[in-house]
């Protein structure tokens, strides 16, 4: 794919992607994720699609399995219930009280931090780990999207991490 076509269907197809990633998650950084690695794979894809399909249609379905595999990280991130931290036997009286929802607010405002220290990263620093930690590609899958080499993957990837542990320390103490 020459350049200026791929400028021009970015230019075309980018905010309704946004909107259609949005709507999906209800969170501006995810949505913004997903439309960023649907570029990378429709870039990346381009010329194994070959116009079998219409390509807005094969853009959005690009977009909803981003969001799909998006949700299913979530499942697997998700913690371990209230209950079964408070009354694991089912049949105890609950230790929670306002504890719970304490939790709940720390957990909340971890995952916006984590959120405002990722747009604090570089573009590709941000990619590297995103693709690394929510898309959970390998090294060499980075390497072959980005077009880099795999130990400059890496470092990114090192020096993400820990620019986003400094960031967090820094979060967290105010």
């Amino acid at each position: 794919m020459e350049k200026k076509e791929f400028e021009q269907i970015y230019k075309k197809y980018a905010n309704m992607l946004y909107r259609t990633a949005y709507r999906m998650v209800k969170n501006d950084a995810d949505a913004l994720d997903i439309v960023q690695e649907a570029f990378i794979r429709i870039y990346n894809g381009f010329d194994r699609f070959r116009n079998q399909a219409n390509i807005q249609t094969w853009m959005y379905r690009i977009v909803m399995n981003l969001c799909y595999d998006h949700f299913r990280r979530r499942k697997k991130v998700s913690f371990v219930s209230e209950q079964e931290i408070f009354d694991p036997d089912g049949n105890q009286e609950s230790l929670a009280g306002d504890n719970i929802n304490e939790f709940a607010d720390l957990e909340e405002q971890r995952k916006k931090n984590l959120q405002k220290a990722l747009e604090l990263l570089t573009l590709r620093q941000r990619t590297v780990f995103n693709l690394r930690i929510y898309e959970e590609f390998s090294y060499e899958e980075i390497a072959r999207i980005m077009k880099v080499k795999i130990g400059t993957a890496k470092a990114t990837f090192f020096q993400a991490v820990e620019k986003l542990k400094i960031i967090m320390k820094e979060m967290e103490k105010k």
